[in-house]
């Protein structure tokens, strides 16, 4: 098994890709069912305890490791981290005219849904949806030009990526298309 302990490797050195927004995907894939084979808690499975125990260590880190880089806003997350960004809650700001929409369309979204109307969930769900995607680009491009010696990036960035999660959050609440 390897020497790595669990929180002491760059999730970017682990799979022996370039610290970068825009990643192969296929590539991290490929490297992930690799490391997995190797580390796995079934592997281990004739050793001592210890070993056993920290093979399952290493294995919830391996994914939540790849879990992070496949989703684009938890890889942006990361990268704005390991530039000094700070964690998600140091800063809740958004911008500006975010709150005004994600209240007035959680209001769209109730009525909706109190008047059972399928046709406006759907246009709220495109909505929401199409402002997530912004708010995912807008997430890319600062991610691209991201730099520890750039505060005013990461200070966009950690906005943009604010803004995300609210877009988020309200597409989760959403009721499924289906159900109404």
């Amino acid at each position: 098994m390897n020497a790595v302990e669990p929180d002491t490797f760059d999730y970017f050195e682990l799979f022996g890709l370039a610290a970068s927004y825009d990643i192969d995907m296929a590539a991290l894939h490929r490297k992930y069912l690799s490391l997995t084979r190797s580390i796995h808690p079934d592997v281990a499975g004739r050793a001592d305890e210890e070993n056993r125990q920290r093979a399952l260590g290493l294995s919830a880190e391996l994914n939540q490791a790849y879990e992070t880089l496949r989703d684009p806003v938890a890889r942006a997350e990361y990268l704005l981290n390991q530039a000094g960004g700070g964690p998600g809650g140091s800063s809740r700001s958004v911008p500006a005219h975010v709150l005004g929409e994600v209240m007035r369309l959680r209001e769209e979204i109730e009525e909706a849904v109190a008047a059972g109307d399928a046709a406006a969930l759907a246009a709220c769900r495109v909505q929401v949806s199409g402002r997530y995607q912004f708010s995912v680009d807008a997430i890319g491009a600062l991610s691209r030009i991201l730099s520890a010696r750039a505060p005013e990036t990461r200070d966009k960035l950690r906005e943009q990526l604010n803004e995300a999660k609210y877009w988020r959050n309200l597409l989760d609440q959403l009721p499924p298309a289906e159900s109404t």
